[in-house]
């Protein structure tokens, strides 16, 4: 079993208002879910107690105010120049374990961080690949490896290629499927909702629900004004 308190978590984070296009749910609010992941990805890593300290990496003002104000340490990077460079960057002035988690796994938690890294403590490198099996949400590594992270394009064959042990292959568990759960898409996203978000993101789907309940509850009642009765027949009074 991993010794507590030992690794380093490190969250790059490119922006709030860029990225995930792909998502249309909530339509009009994507930096606010953007934040909610992030938000739900540092509070697992606060809460894992083989994690002694997080720090988040973004060249985004608003991005490394959160992470400070939620007790990360907190680099800035010069520019967006991409995630395995801001991994890199973090790492100069750690000399213990890393863990590099993405920002985009609103699933994990706590439990599931100590139990990937009860899987990576007797591994030079590692890594647990995505739900899809083509690319990567979380990589491990400690000394005296000197190796780096392969995020991006094929990130799952980029890193087994480069030595990387893959966690959790064995495992069909939901708490592994959580750890592999990254959002790009509202399939993924609606994925995500069924397998468990973290409280962040939770709390403001709720309330996008609640709104988008109450615009259509409003809408309805302009198209029934002469008659009430047809309204409430509608939303099946």
């Amino acid at each position: 079993m991993a010794s507590q308190g030992i690794w380093t978590a490190i969250i790059p984070i490119r922006s709030f208002t860029e990225g995930k296009t792909r998502l249309t749910v909530p339509r009009a609010d994507n930096p606010s879910l953007i934040q909610a992941f992030a938000d739900d990805v540092i509070h697992a890593c606060s809460t894992c107690p083989e994690i002694f300290r997080t720090v988040v990496v973004s060249p985004d003002p608003q991005v490394l105010a959160l992470a400070q104000d939620r007790g990360c340490g907190i680099l800035e990077e010069p520019g967006a120049t991409g995630i395995n460079e801001a991994i890199t960057l973090a790492r100069t002035n750690i000399q213990g374990p890393v863990i590099a988690v993405l920002g985009d796994t609103p699933c994990i938690t706590g439990e599931i961080l100590t139990m990937v890294l009860d899987e990576a403590h007797d591994k030079s490198t590692s890594f647990v690949a995505d739900a899809a099996g083509v690319g990567s949400t979380m990589w491990c590594v400690q000394p005296p490896s000197s190796a780096t992270s392969h995020f991006g394009h094929h990130s799952r064959a980029e890193h087994r290629a480069h030595g990387a042990v893959e966690l959790g292959t064995s495992k069909a568990s939901p708490d592994w499927a959580r750890a592999r759960r990254d959002v790009d898409t509202d399939i993924d996203l609606w994925d995500a909702i069924r397998l468990g978000l973290g409280p962040a993101s939770s709390e403001l789907l709720s309330y996008e629900t609640h709104e988008a309940k109450r615009r259509n509850a409003k809408r309805k009642l302009g198209d029934h004004r002469s008659d009430p009765r047809a309204f409430w027949k509608q939303l099946g009074k």
